[in-house]
């Protein structure tokens, strides 16, 4: 059993700067994700050939 009653991990709080990063990063992943869905959404899920325009 532990000796003390303090927890033995100890995770140290996250920069705002990358905080802000990562949720600007992620956001940024999303956008693209929904515009290239939107460009070419059936192609990617089949429902129409990429090269028939």
């Amino acid at each position: 059993m532990a000796g003390n009653s303090s927890h033995p991990i100890h995770i140290h709080p996250v920069r705002p700067l990358y905080r802000f990063t990562a949720t600007a990063l992620g956001a940024s992943m999303w956008f693209f994700l929904m515009y290239r869905a939107k460009k070419d959404g059936a192609a990617l899920l089949g429902w129409k050939h990429p090269w028939d325009h």
